[in-house]
């Protein structure tokens, strides 16, 4: 299973091993793996690889350490990589995405949006996305009714911005502001659990390639469960 002859590091190729494990079903979701010591003999390599394999496994949320029990499996996360629909990031995963919208109406242009909307009235879009049964997201979109042609809570089933596309709207770009958000009665409402979990907010302005403004999205995030992962780069972030 190792080939400690090939240019591959031994500890990368043991990372792949277990993860195959994993998507063969060898270790569950919630299961405890084999220990670092069990590896290290299966393997025949160092317990300094098992760690430097499995550390990396814990950072991308494939596997959890808990002191003095083990290393679990994960469930999966929804990640999402640079700009994506939430429906095109669940597809991907192979996962079953249900869309529940809780308010859909049109609104006159709140006084925090008129400097950035030109227009008098927009539609309010409130939707719960649920993944494999769990609700992980609450979205609310406010848009123009300019922009959009014949809306109806069948269309907003699906992808947001494949309907915008219809619409001859293409998203290209976002400004986000990403803030971490303490759970709440309100929120464990909204989500339909009864335990405290953490919880990102992320408030977005999307635009087009050119630069047309095109909508603002405020949405709430289960962190157990989504995974937000930004490219870096030489620019300066504005810190608050």
């Amino acid at each position: 299973m190792i080939d400690k002859s090939s240019p591959i590091p031994v500890y990368y190729q043991l990372k792949e091993d277990i993860k195959n494990k994993i998507n063969r079903g060898v270790w569950k979701v919630g299961e405890c793996i084999d220990s670092e010591r069990e590896l290290s003999d299966q393997y025949s390599v160092s317990r300094m690889t098992i760690r430097q394999a499995l550390g990396e496994l814990v950072q991308e949320g494939i596997l959890v350490r808990e002191k003095g029990k083990g290393t679990f499996v994960c469930e999966p996360k929804v990640k999402q990589k640079n700009i994506m629909s939430f429906s095109e990031i669940v597809s991907k995963s192979g996962r079953i995405l249900e869309t529940r919208v809780r308010e859909f109406m049109i609104i006159d242009t709140p006084e925090e949006f008129e400097e950035i909307f030109k227009f008098e009235q927009l539609y309010k879009i409130d939707r719960l996305r649920i993944v494999d049964g769990d609700i992980v997201a609450n979205e609310i979109v406010y848009i123009p009714c300019d922009y959009c042609g014949y809306i109806d809570e069948e269309k907003l089933q699906g992808s947001f911005f494949s309907m915008l596309k219809d619409f001859g709207y293409e998203v290209g770009n976002a400004d986000s502001d990403i803030r971490a958000v303490i759970m709440n009665e309100e929120y464990k409402q909204l989500f339909e659990i009864d335990k405290e979990i953490p919880l990102l907010k992320i408030h977005s302005n999307f635009f087009t390639e050119d630069g047309k403004f095109l909508f603002v999205e405020e949405s709430v995030y289960r962190s157990d469960k989504y995974v937000l992962e930004v490219n870096m780069s030489t620019r300066i972030g504005k810190l608050r």
